[in-house]
Formats: structure tokens, sequence, C-alpha cells
């Protein structure tokens, strides 16, 4: 039951961060953002498993995730904010980051020896397409402009999060999954307090709004969101679950429509449905050859 319910509750979990960091990001730097986010999850997680005598990692183990932690969420987030901050049209972020699957999908049968049969890269060739579609029409064409700087930065976020996912698959799959949280936001923490020391006023503005967002960012995100997406890919290949990113710019647009009256297109309808078939496919499992 949690193998089959587990995707599209992390699809429906990461797809709110979008509406968490909307509301949150008039009260704080991205970086300032991103430390109080963090710090907060360690403060809740580190007394919490205490209590339930979770077991901590080996010295070695512990190290690892905290690299992990570092690109997966320090690196990934910080850097695809601060390109967008300093400029990048969030369209243009998501699209370059919309290629995660696909880079995935690439490097996977290289370093860790999974096998992707034709039909799934139809399944992936279609997501791709239908990401675009949902995209694309909330560009506006005053914001297009894309700076060397921003663009980089945004490849880095998009090469860190491609990365992680390898790198957990290959070397920290079988952790106890509880276990590696704390050392994975000691890594993320880490990476985005020295960037808000280096870059950023650290100035925050505390509201109610922000307070909320921040909870439901901790909760949702980090904690919720987060455990589904290493249980998935200790369950599955590494590819096959990257496929799920797909989804996220689709239902992001829905809960954008929902609660910000965001305009909704009849192509990016055509585009989620596109999405949808494609993410289909690459579920299916492998035809065994005759």
């Amino acid at each position: 039951m949690l193998i089959r319910l587990a995707p599209w509750l992390f699809v429906t979990m990461w797809a709110t961060g979008y509406i968490g960091m909307k509301l949150g990001a008039p009260y704080a730097e991205p970086m300032t953002f991103l430390s109080i986010r963090f710090l907060a999850v360690l403060a809740l997680l580190i007394p919490i498993f205490y209590v339930l005598g979770v077991p901590q990692l080996p010295r070695r183990e512990w190290l690892r995730a905290v690299f992990i932690g570092a690109w997966l969420h320090g690196i990934y987030l910080g850097a695809v904010l601060w390109a967008i901050k300093n400029g990048l049209a969030a369209g243009i972020a998501a699209l370059i980051i919309s290629l995660q699957p696909i880079v995935v999908s690439i490097a996977a049968p290289i370093f860790l020896g999974e096998n992707i049969q034709p039909r799934h890269w139809l399944g992936l060739l279609l997501g791709s397409f239908g990401v675009v579609l949902v995209i694309f029409p909330n560009f506006d064409p005053a914001d297009a402009a894309i700076s060397s700087q921003t663009f980089i930065v945004c490849l880095l976020s998009l090469g860190s999060i491609t990365f992680a996912t390898l790198y957990q698959k290959a070397k920290a799959a079988n952790l106890d999954l509880r276990a590696s949280l704390i050392p994975q936001y000691v890594g993320a923490a880490f990476v985005v307090s020295v960037a808000a020391l280096a870059m950023e006023t650290r100035e925050v503005v505390w509201s109610g709004q922000l307070l909320f967002a921040q909870a439901w960012l901790v909760l949702v995100l980090s904690i919720g969101a987060v455990s589904l997406f290493l249980y998935l890919l200790r369950e599955n290949e590494a590819w096959r679950t990257s496929a799920l990113f797909y989804l996220i710019p689709p239902v992001t647009a829905l809960f954008a429509w929902l609660v910000f009256d965001e305009k909704l297109t009849a192509v990016q309808l055509l585009g989620m449905g596109i999405v949808m078939i494609g993410v289909l496919i690459v579920r299916q499992p492998h035809q065994q050859a005759k």
C-alpha cells in the first residue's frame, strides 16, 4: 500500500513547496529563509528522535549523509533561489530543473547499471514535452533575459540534485531513513548558513504568514516529502523515481491556480495530460525478453 501511495503523496507534498516559498519569500532573503527552515528541522527532529531512541549512523555513514544533504537540499535549493533572486525568470529556472529526470536517466545506466527500455524513453520524452507545455504559458518576454552567471548557477542546482540522487542511490540507499535525516539537514544548514553570512543582510520580518510558511515547509516538505523521496529511491531505480519530478510543475500549476488565482490555460491542461501519460509509461515494469 505504501509503495503504491508513496509516489502520489510525494508529488503532492513536493509541489506545495512553491506555495510555501511564495508565502514566505517576502519576509526574508533566500539563504536566510532556508537557514531558518533547515535549523527548524534539526530543532524538531533531534529531541523527537532522541526520545524515540532512533539509532545514530556510524561515523562514516553519518558524514556521507551530511555530504548528500549539502547537495540534495542546500546547494540545490540555494542555487536555484539565488538565480531567481538575481534575475533569472522562474519559468526558465523551472525548465532547467525539469531536465533532471532526463539527466538522471542518461547517467543511471552508466553509474548505477540500471536498465531503461525504449518504451520508457518514450515516456521520459513525453514527460519533458508535457512539462514545457505546462511552463511555457507563464513566460513573460520581459523577464526572459538570461545572464551567464544566473544560468550557470541554475545549472549548478540541476547538477546538484542529479548528483545527490545518483550518490544516494549508489552509496546510501540502504541507510536507516530516519537516522539519515538529521545529518542530511546538518549538511544543508551548514551550506545555506555560510551563504547567508557571506551574501545577505540576514534581516527577517517576522509575521504569521512567515511562520505558517516555515511550519509547512518544515513538516510537509523537509520531513514528509524528503522522507518519501528517500524511500522511493530505495525501493525503485533512480531514473524511475526521478521521473516523478515531471509531475511537480503540473501539480504546482494547479495549486497556484487554486491558491493564488494564477492562470491555467488549455495548453497547460494538455501538457498535464501528456505528462501523466509519460509518467504512467515510465512507471510500467520492465518487459521480460521472450
